[in-house]
Protein backbone atom coordinates (compact mmCIF):
# COMPACT_ATOMS: atom_id res chain seq x y z
CA UNK A 1 0.00 0.00 0.00
CA UNK A 2 2.78 2.38 0.93
CA UNK A 3 4.61 1.56 -2.30
CA UNK A 4 1.52 2.42 -4.40
CA UNK A 5 1.09 5.70 -2.52
CA UNK A 6 4.75 6.52 -3.07
CA UNK A 7 4.44 5.80 -6.79
CA UNK A 8 1.32 7.97 -7.07
CA UNK A 9 3.10 10.78 -5.23
CA UNK A 10 6.13 10.56 -7.53
CA UNK A 11 3.91 10.58 -10.64
CA UNK A 12 1.95 13.58 -9.34
CA UNK A 13 5.18 15.39 -8.53
CA UNK A 14 6.61 14.71 -11.99
CA UNK A 15 3.39 15.89 -13.68
CA UNK A 16 3.39 19.07 -11.58
CA UNK A 17 7.04 19.85 -12.29
CA UNK A 18 6.72 19.11 -16.00
CA UNK A 19 3.47 21.08 -16.29
CA UNK A 20 4.90 24.05 -14.42
CA UNK A 21 8.07 23.96 -16.52
CA UNK A 22 6.06 23.93 -19.75
CA UNK A 23 3.83 26.82 -18.65
CA UNK A 24 6.67 28.95 -17.29
CA UNK A 25 8.86 28.08 -20.26
CA UNK A 26 6.09 29.10 -22.65
CA UNK A 27 5.61 32.39 -20.80
CA UNK A 28 9.34 33.04 -20.84
CA UNK A 29 9.63 32.33 -24.56
CA UNK A 30 6.68 34.51 -25.54
CA UNK A 31 6.68 37.32 -22.97
CA UNK A 32 9.88 37.23 -20.86
CA UNK A 33 7.59 37.80 -17.86
CA UNK A 34 9.20 35.15 -15.61
CA UNK A 35 12.71 36.56 -16.01
CA UNK A 36 12.02 40.27 -16.55
CA UNK A 37 8.70 40.80 -14.75
CA UNK A 38 7.42 44.39 -14.88
CA UNK A 39 10.41 45.53 -16.93
CA UNK A 40 9.56 43.15 -19.79
CA UNK A 41 8.51 44.52 -23.14
CA UNK A 42 5.27 42.52 -22.83
CA UNK A 43 4.34 44.20 -19.54
CA UNK A 44 5.15 47.62 -21.01
CA UNK A 45 2.97 46.97 -24.05
CA UNK A 46 0.16 45.71 -21.82
CA UNK A 47 0.34 48.91 -19.78
CA UNK A 48 0.83 51.35 -22.66
CA UNK A 49 -1.31 49.80 -25.40
CA UNK A 50 -4.17 48.38 -23.36
CA UNK A 51 -4.49 49.74 -19.81
CA UNK A 52 -3.68 53.40 -20.62
CA UNK A 53 -6.10 53.71 -23.59
CA UNK A 54 -8.79 51.89 -21.58
CA UNK A 55 -8.44 54.32 -18.67
CA UNK A 56 -8.50 57.25 -21.08
CA UNK A 57 -11.68 55.96 -22.72
CA UNK A 58 -13.62 55.01 -19.60
CA UNK A 59 -12.52 57.41 -16.87
CA UNK A 60 -12.68 61.11 -16.17
CA UNK A 61 -9.15 62.63 -16.45
CA UNK A 62 -8.81 63.37 -12.74
CA UNK A 63 -10.17 59.95 -11.72
CA UNK A 64 -7.72 58.31 -14.15
CA UNK A 65 -4.92 60.33 -12.58
CA UNK A 66 -5.88 59.16 -9.09
CA UNK A 67 -6.12 55.55 -10.30
CA UNK A 68 -2.64 55.80 -11.85
CA UNK A 69 -1.27 56.91 -8.48
CA UNK A 70 -3.05 54.02 -6.76
CA UNK A 71 -1.80 51.41 -9.26
CA UNK A 72 1.73 52.73 -8.85
CA UNK A 73 1.45 52.56 -5.08
CA UNK A 74 0.28 48.95 -5.32
CA UNK A 75 3.36 48.01 -7.33
CA UNK A 76 1.52 47.45 -10.61
CA UNK A 77 3.21 50.07 -12.77
CA UNK A 78 5.98 49.01 -15.17
CA UNK A 79 9.61 49.41 -14.24
CA UNK A 80 12.43 50.62 -16.45
CA UNK A 81 13.11 48.50 -19.54
CA UNK A 82 16.87 48.70 -20.27
CA UNK A 83 18.13 49.31 -23.78
CA UNK A 84 21.41 48.39 -25.43
CA UNK A 85 21.66 51.90 -26.88
CA UNK A 86 21.77 53.57 -23.49
CA UNK A 87 24.63 51.33 -22.40
CA UNK A 88 26.77 52.92 -25.11
CA UNK A 89 26.48 56.49 -23.82
CA UNK A 90 27.13 58.25 -20.52
CA UNK A 91 23.67 59.30 -19.42
CA UNK A 92 24.69 60.57 -15.98
CA UNK A 93 25.82 64.12 -15.33
CA UNK A 94 26.35 66.51 -12.43
CA UNK A 95 24.12 69.60 -12.38
CA UNK A 96 24.16 72.22 -9.59
CA UNK A 97 26.17 69.81 -7.46
CA UNK A 98 23.78 66.86 -7.85
CA UNK A 99 24.40 63.68 -9.83
CA UNK A 100 21.54 62.69 -12.15
CA UNK A 101 21.67 59.09 -13.40
CA UNK A 102 19.84 60.09 -16.59
CA UNK A 103 18.40 63.38 -17.90
CA UNK A 104 14.72 62.38 -17.97
CA UNK A 105 12.64 63.40 -14.93
CA UNK A 106 9.02 63.50 -13.82
CA UNK A 107 7.48 66.98 -13.90
CA UNK A 108 5.57 68.44 -10.99
CA UNK A 109 1.84 67.86 -11.09
CA UNK A 110 1.71 64.08 -11.31
CA UNK A 111 2.81 63.20 -7.76
CA UNK A 112 1.54 66.33 -6.02
CA UNK A 113 2.05 65.11 -2.46
CA UNK A 114 5.04 62.76 -2.78
CA UNK A 115 3.13 59.48 -2.44
CA UNK A 116 4.83 57.44 -5.20
CA UNK A 117 8.37 58.79 -5.38
CA UNK A 118 10.08 55.39 -5.32
CA UNK A 119 7.67 53.92 -7.84
CA UNK A 120 8.42 56.76 -10.27
CA UNK A 121 12.17 56.29 -9.88
CA UNK A 122 11.69 52.58 -10.59
CA UNK A 123 9.77 53.54 -13.72
CA UNK A 124 13.03 54.93 -15.08
CA UNK A 125 13.00 58.60 -14.16
CA UNK A 126 16.41 59.95 -13.16
CA UNK A 127 14.74 62.46 -10.89
CA UNK A 128 11.26 63.19 -9.58
CA UNK A 129 9.80 66.64 -8.90
CA UNK A 130 6.83 66.47 -6.54
CA UNK A 131 4.29 69.23 -5.88
CA UNK A 132 3.18 71.89 -6.15
CA UNK A 133 3.02 71.99 -2.32
CA UNK A 134 1.23 74.77 -0.44
CA UNK A 135 1.77 75.55 3.26
CA UNK A 136 -1.84 74.90 4.25
CA UNK A 137 -4.05 72.15 2.78
CA UNK A 138 -6.37 73.44 0.08
CA UNK A 139 -8.79 71.68 -2.30
CA UNK A 140 -7.94 73.70 -5.39
CA UNK A 141 -10.49 74.90 -7.90
CA UNK A 142 -13.94 73.41 -8.51
CA UNK A 143 -14.33 70.26 -10.61
CA UNK A 144 -14.22 69.46 -13.46
CA UNK A 145 -10.78 71.02 -13.78
CA UNK A 146 -8.83 68.79 -16.17
CA UNK A 147 -9.52 68.14 -19.85
CA UNK A 148 -7.88 65.90 -22.43
CA UNK A 149 -7.36 67.37 -25.88
CA UNK A 150 -7.08 63.93 -27.45
CA UNK A 151 -6.85 65.10 -31.07
CA UNK A 152 -4.02 67.46 -30.10
CA UNK A 153 -2.22 65.24 -27.54
CA UNK A 154 -2.65 68.05 -25.04
CA UNK A 155 -4.05 68.69 -21.58
CA UNK A 156 -5.81 71.71 -20.10
CA UNK A 157 -5.94 71.90 -16.33
CA UNK A 158 -7.07 74.45 -13.80
CA UNK A 159 -6.33 72.51 -10.63
CA UNK A 160 -5.30 75.59 -8.65
CA UNK A 161 -2.61 74.04 -6.42
CA UNK A 162 -4.73 71.32 -4.79
CA UNK A 163 -2.45 70.10 -2.01
CA UNK A 164 -2.54 68.14 1.22
CA UNK A 165 -0.31 70.82 2.71
CA UNK A 166 3.32 71.08 3.75
CA UNK A 167 3.15 68.98 6.93
CA UNK A 168 1.44 66.05 5.18
CA UNK A 169 3.98 66.12 2.34
CA UNK A 170 6.77 66.34 4.89
CA UNK A 171 5.59 63.03 6.37
CA UNK A 172 5.59 61.38 2.93
CA UNK A 173 9.11 62.65 2.26
CA UNK A 174 10.37 61.47 5.63
CA UNK A 175 8.89 58.03 4.98
CA UNK A 176 10.57 57.91 1.57
CA UNK A 177 13.95 58.93 3.02
CA UNK A 178 13.67 56.26 5.71
CA UNK A 179 12.81 53.55 3.18
CA UNK A 180 15.63 54.65 0.87
CA UNK A 181 18.22 54.21 3.61
CA UNK A 182 17.02 50.70 4.51
CA UNK A 183 16.59 49.31 0.98
CA UNK A 184 20.22 48.23 0.65
CA UNK A 185 20.23 46.61 4.09
CA UNK A 186 16.97 44.78 3.40
CA UNK A 187 18.26 43.48 0.06
CA UNK A 188 21.43 42.16 1.70
CA UNK A 189 19.42 40.51 4.49
CA UNK A 190 17.05 38.89 1.98
CA UNK A 191 19.98 37.57 -0.01
CA UNK A 192 21.55 36.12 3.16
CA UNK A 193 18.28 34.34 3.98
CA UNK A 194 18.00 32.96 0.47
CA UNK A 195 21.52 31.56 0.68
CA UNK A 196 20.31 29.27 3.46
CA UNK A 197 18.13 27.41 0.99
CA UNK A 198 19.39 24.73 -1.33
CA UNK A 199 21.38 26.35 -4.16
CA UNK A 200 19.16 24.84 -6.85
CA UNK A 201 15.97 26.02 -5.15
CA UNK A 202 17.41 29.53 -4.89
CA UNK A 203 18.20 29.62 -8.60
CA UNK A 204 14.65 28.48 -9.45
CA UNK A 205 13.19 31.10 -7.10
CA UNK A 206 15.15 33.91 -8.75
CA UNK A 207 14.20 32.67 -12.21
CA UNK A 208 10.49 32.57 -11.42
CA UNK A 209 10.41 35.79 -9.37
CA UNK A 210 13.39 37.95 -10.30
CA UNK A 211 14.35 40.25 -7.40
CA UNK A 212 13.61 43.92 -8.02
CA UNK A 213 16.10 46.43 -6.69
CA UNK A 214 14.81 49.95 -6.20
CA UNK A 215 16.34 52.68 -8.34
CA UNK A 216 17.88 55.74 -6.75
CA UNK A 217 17.42 59.28 -7.97
CA UNK A 218 17.24 62.98 -7.20
CA UNK A 219 14.15 64.43 -5.53
CA UNK A 220 12.90 67.95 -6.20
CA UNK A 221 10.11 69.73 -4.34
CA UNK A 222 7.99 72.28 -6.19
CA UNK A 223 6.48 74.86 -3.81
CA UNK A 224 3.78 77.49 -4.14
CA UNK A 225 1.55 79.83 -2.16
CA UNK A 226 -1.93 79.37 -0.81
CA UNK A 227 -4.71 81.03 -2.78
CA UNK A 228 -5.63 83.56 -0.08
CA UNK A 229 -2.11 84.40 1.14
CA UNK A 230 -1.16 88.06 0.83
CA UNK A 231 2.53 87.73 1.77
CA UNK A 232 3.58 85.25 -0.92
CA UNK A 233 7.24 85.24 0.14
CA UNK A 234 6.24 84.08 3.65
CA UNK A 235 4.57 80.97 2.16
CA UNK A 236 7.66 80.12 0.12
CA UNK A 237 9.94 80.69 3.12
CA UNK A 238 7.81 78.39 5.28
CA UNK A 239 7.96 75.64 2.66
CA UNK A 240 11.73 76.02 2.34
CA UNK A 241 12.25 75.72 6.11
CA UNK A 242 9.95 72.71 6.39
CA UNK A 243 10.74 70.74 3.22
CA UNK A 244 14.21 71.98 2.29
CA UNK A 245 16.06 69.56 4.62
CA UNK A 246 14.34 66.63 2.85
CA UNK A 247 14.78 67.89 -0.74
CA UNK A 248 17.69 67.54 -3.14
CA UNK A 249 16.51 70.70 -4.91
CA UNK A 250 13.55 73.06 -4.65
CA UNK A 251 11.50 74.83 -7.32
CA UNK A 252 9.82 78.19 -6.75
CA UNK A 253 6.60 78.01 -8.77
CA UNK A 254 5.53 81.54 -9.69
CA UNK A 255 4.12 80.73 -13.11
CA UNK A 256 0.95 78.67 -12.71
CA UNK A 257 -1.98 80.41 -14.43
CA UNK A 258 -4.52 78.86 -12.05
CA UNK A 259 -3.78 80.84 -8.87
CA UNK A 260 -4.89 84.49 -9.03
CA UNK A 261 -1.98 86.93 -9.08
CA UNK A 262 0.71 84.24 -8.99
CA UNK A 263 2.18 85.01 -12.42
CA UNK A 264 2.54 88.68 -11.46
CA UNK A 265 5.37 87.61 -9.14
CA UNK A 266 7.52 87.01 -12.24
CA UNK A 267 7.51 90.72 -13.05
CA UNK A 268 6.50 92.48 -9.82
CA UNK A 269 8.76 92.20 -6.79
CA UNK A 270 10.68 89.22 -8.17
CA UNK A 271 14.00 90.38 -6.77
CA UNK A 272 12.63 90.75 -3.23
CA UNK A 273 10.84 87.39 -3.39
CA UNK A 274 13.90 85.48 -4.62
CA UNK A 275 16.19 87.25 -2.14
CA UNK A 276 14.00 86.13 0.76
CA UNK A 277 13.81 82.58 -0.60
CA UNK A 278 17.57 82.37 -1.08
CA UNK A 279 18.18 83.70 2.42
CA UNK A 280 15.85 81.06 3.88
CA UNK A 281 17.61 78.37 1.85
CA UNK A 282 21.03 79.54 3.04
CA UNK A 283 19.97 79.01 6.64
CA UNK A 284 19.51 75.28 6.00
CA UNK A 285 22.37 72.92 6.68
CA UNK A 286 22.03 71.09 3.35
CA UNK A 287 21.41 74.27 1.28
CA UNK A 288 19.42 72.61 -1.55
CA UNK A 289 19.73 74.28 -4.98
CA UNK A 290 16.92 76.74 -5.63
CA UNK A 291 15.28 76.86 -9.07
CA UNK A 292 12.56 79.10 -10.50
CA UNK A 293 9.76 77.81 -12.75
CA UNK A 294 8.78 80.26 -15.49
CA UNK A 295 5.86 80.81 -17.83
CA UNK A 296 6.20 80.41 -21.62
CA UNK A 297 4.00 83.49 -22.01
CA UNK A 298 6.59 86.04 -20.86
CA UNK A 299 7.61 88.62 -23.46
CA UNK A 300 11.20 88.86 -24.65
CA UNK A 301 11.71 91.98 -22.51
CA UNK A 302 10.29 90.20 -19.44
CA UNK A 303 12.55 87.22 -20.06
CA UNK A 304 15.55 89.54 -20.16
CA UNK A 305 14.63 91.04 -16.79
CA UNK A 306 14.03 87.61 -15.24
CA UNK A 307 17.32 86.26 -16.61
CA UNK A 308 19.27 89.25 -15.32
CA UNK A 309 17.64 89.05 -11.87
CA UNK A 310 18.32 85.31 -11.55
CA UNK A 311 21.96 85.74 -12.58
CA UNK A 312 22.56 88.63 -10.19
CA UNK A 313 20.97 86.87 -7.20
CA UNK A 314 22.65 83.54 -7.86
CA UNK A 315 19.59 81.38 -8.56
CA UNK A 316 20.78 77.81 -9.16
CA UNK A 317 18.54 76.87 -12.07
CA UNK A 318 15.43 77.49 -14.15
CA UNK A 319 12.50 75.22 -15.02
CA UNK A 320 11.15 76.14 -18.46
CA UNK A 321 8.28 76.11 -18.91
CA UNK A 322 4.95 75.94 -17.13
CA UNK A 323 1.62 75.71 -18.96
CA UNK A 324 0.40 78.42 -21.33
CA UNK A 325 -2.87 80.37 -21.33
CA UNK A 326 -2.57 80.96 -25.06
CA UNK A 327 -4.36 78.68 -27.53
CA UNK A 328 -2.69 77.88 -30.85
CA UNK A 329 -5.08 78.13 -33.80
CA UNK A 330 -4.24 74.57 -34.85
CA UNK A 331 -6.04 73.02 -31.84
CA UNK A 332 -8.82 70.64 -32.86
CA UNK A 333 -10.34 69.43 -29.59
CA UNK A 334 -13.76 70.60 -28.45
CA UNK A 335 -12.14 71.43 -25.09
CA UNK A 336 -9.64 73.87 -26.58
CA UNK A 337 -11.35 76.95 -25.13
CA UNK A 338 -11.56 75.67 -21.56
CA UNK A 339 -9.99 77.98 -18.99
CA UNK A 340 -6.65 76.85 -17.57
CA UNK A 341 -3.11 76.03 -18.54
CA UNK A 342 -2.38 74.12 -21.74
CA UNK A 343 0.36 71.47 -21.70
CA UNK A 344 1.52 68.57 -23.84
CA UNK A 345 2.43 68.44 -27.52
CA UNK A 346 0.81 71.82 -28.45
CA UNK A 347 3.38 73.74 -26.35
CA UNK A 348 6.45 71.66 -27.24
CA UNK A 349 7.89 74.12 -29.78
CA UNK A 350 7.01 77.14 -27.65
CA UNK A 351 8.74 75.80 -24.54
CA UNK A 352 11.80 74.80 -26.59
CA UNK A 353 12.06 78.31 -28.01
CA UNK A 354 11.74 79.74 -24.50
CA UNK A 355 14.60 77.48 -23.38
CA UNK A 356 16.68 78.69 -26.33
CA UNK A 357 16.08 82.34 -25.43
CA UNK A 358 16.90 81.91 -21.74
CA UNK A 359 20.04 79.89 -22.46
CA UNK A 360 21.32 82.74 -24.61
CA UNK A 361 20.19 85.45 -22.17
CA UNK A 362 22.06 83.72 -19.33
CA UNK A 363 25.03 82.84 -21.54
CA UNK A 364 24.48 79.22 -20.56
CA UNK A 365 25.49 80.01 -16.97
CA UNK A 366 22.26 78.80 -15.30
CA UNK A 367 21.22 75.15 -15.78
CA UNK A 368 17.77 74.72 -17.31
CA UNK A 369 15.25 71.90 -16.88
CA UNK A 370 13.16 71.72 -20.05
CA UNK A 371 9.44 70.90 -19.74
CA UNK A 372 6.60 70.90 -22.25
CA UNK A 373 5.46 68.23 -24.69
CA UNK A 374 8.34 65.79 -24.21
CA UNK A 375 7.06 62.49 -25.58
CA UNK A 376 9.98 61.10 -27.59
CA UNK A 377 13.73 60.98 -27.66
CA UNK A 378 13.70 63.63 -30.39
CA UNK A 379 11.66 66.00 -28.21
CA UNK A 380 14.22 65.57 -25.43
CA UNK A 381 17.13 65.92 -27.87
CA UNK A 382 15.77 69.21 -29.25
CA UNK A 383 15.36 70.67 -25.78
CA UNK A 384 18.90 69.63 -24.84
CA UNK A 385 20.25 71.22 -28.02
CA UNK A 386 18.32 74.41 -27.19
CA UNK A 387 20.06 74.62 -23.83
CA UNK A 388 18.29 72.37 -21.32
CA UNK A 389 20.53 70.16 -19.20
CA UNK A 390 17.60 67.98 -18.11
CA UNK A 391 14.03 67.38 -19.32
CA UNK A 392 10.78 66.48 -17.59
CA UNK A 393 7.75 64.45 -18.69
CA UNK A 394 4.14 64.37 -17.54
CA UNK A 395 1.33 65.14 -20.01
CA UNK A 396 2.54 62.74 -22.70
CA UNK A 397 2.23 59.80 -20.27
CA UNK A 398 -1.54 60.34 -20.55
CA UNK A 399 -1.35 59.37 -24.22
CA UNK A 400 1.64 57.04 -24.41
CA UNK A 401 1.52 55.37 -21.01
CA UNK A 402 4.21 55.00 -18.34
CA UNK A 403 6.46 53.07 -20.71
CA UNK A 404 7.20 56.34 -22.52
CA UNK A 405 10.03 56.92 -20.04
CA UNK A 406 11.99 53.87 -21.24
CA UNK A 407 11.17 54.81 -24.84
CA UNK A 408 12.48 58.38 -24.48
CA UNK A 409 15.71 57.19 -22.88
CA UNK A 410 16.29 54.62 -25.63
CA UNK A 411 15.51 57.03 -28.50
CA UNK A 412 17.63 59.79 -26.97
CA UNK A 413 20.62 57.45 -26.74
CA UNK A 414 20.14 56.39 -30.36
CA UNK A 415 19.97 60.02 -31.54
CA UNK A 416 23.10 60.88 -29.60
CA UNK A 417 25.02 58.06 -31.26
CA UNK A 418 23.76 59.15 -34.68
CA UNK A 419 25.28 62.57 -33.97
CA UNK A 420 28.47 60.97 -32.62
CA UNK A 421 27.78 62.19 -29.07
CA UNK A 422 28.48 59.99 -26.09
CA UNK A 423 27.78 62.35 -23.17
CA UNK A 424 24.72 64.46 -22.35
CA UNK A 425 27.00 67.48 -21.81
CA UNK A 426 28.09 67.22 -25.44
CA UNK A 427 24.51 67.89 -26.57
CA UNK A 428 23.47 70.67 -24.18
CA UNK A 429 23.44 74.02 -25.99
CA UNK A 430 24.51 72.67 -29.41
CA UNK A 431 22.20 75.19 -31.11
CA UNK A 432 24.34 78.04 -29.72
CA UNK A 433 27.70 77.42 -31.34
CA UNK A 434 29.46 80.45 -29.88
CA UNK A 435 28.35 79.73 -26.29
CA UNK A 436 28.75 75.98 -26.75
CA UNK A 437 32.40 76.12 -27.83
CA UNK A 438 33.29 78.91 -25.42
CA UNK A 439 31.97 76.90 -22.50
CA UNK A 440 33.69 73.72 -23.70
CA UNK A 441 36.97 75.60 -23.98
CA UNK A 442 36.52 76.96 -20.46
CA UNK A 443 35.95 73.43 -19.15
CA UNK A 444 39.07 72.20 -20.94
CA UNK A 445 41.14 75.08 -19.53
CA UNK A 446 39.88 74.31 -16.05
CA UNK A 447 40.71 70.64 -16.55
CA UNK A 448 44.25 71.48 -17.71
CA UNK A 449 44.76 73.73 -14.70
CA UNK A 450 43.60 70.93 -12.42
CA UNK A 451 45.99 68.46 -14.10
CA UNK A 452 48.88 70.94 -13.83
CA UNK A 453 48.14 71.53 -10.16
CA UNK A 454 48.09 67.79 -9.47
CA UNK A 455 51.38 67.33 -11.37
CA UNK A 456 53.05 70.12 -9.40
CA UNK A 457 51.78 68.64 -6.16
CA UNK A 458 53.15 65.19 -7.04
CA UNK A 459 56.50 66.74 -8.04
CA UNK A 460 56.97 69.15 -5.15
CA UNK A 461 55.70 66.99 -2.26
CA UNK A 462 58.74 64.62 -2.34
CA UNK A 463 61.09 67.64 -2.44
CA UNK A 464 59.38 69.22 0.53
CA UNK A 465 59.60 65.93 2.40
CA UNK A 466 63.36 65.68 1.69
CA UNK A 467 63.91 69.27 2.87
CA UNK A 468 62.03 68.62 6.07
CA UNK A 469 64.17 65.57 6.79
CA UNK A 470 67.36 67.53 6.23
Amino acid sequence: MFQNAARRFRRATIRTVVGTTVVVGGLEYTTRLPSQGRSSEFYHKLSDDFVTPLMRRLLDPEVAHQLAILLSKKGLSPIYHPSAAEQQITASQTIFGLTFSNPVGLAAGFDKDGKVIQEMLDLGFGFVEIGTVTPQPQPGNAKPRMYRLVEDFGIINRYGFNSQGTLAVKEYLEAFRRSATTTTKDAARDEELLNKFIAGLTRVYHWLLPPHRHQQGVIGVNIGKNKTTEDAAADYEYNIYQLGPLADFMVINISSPNTPGLRDLQTQGLEVLLARCLQARDELENRPPLLVKLSPDLSEEELQVVALTCRELGVDGLVVSNTTVNRPEILLSKHRNETGGLSGKPISSKSTECIRQLYRLTDGSIPIIGVGGVGSGRDAFEKLRAGASLVEVYSMMVYQGPGVVSKIRKELAELMMQHDKRRIEDVVGMDHEDIFWRRREAVQVQSRRHDTKMLLTETLDPLVEVDSKE
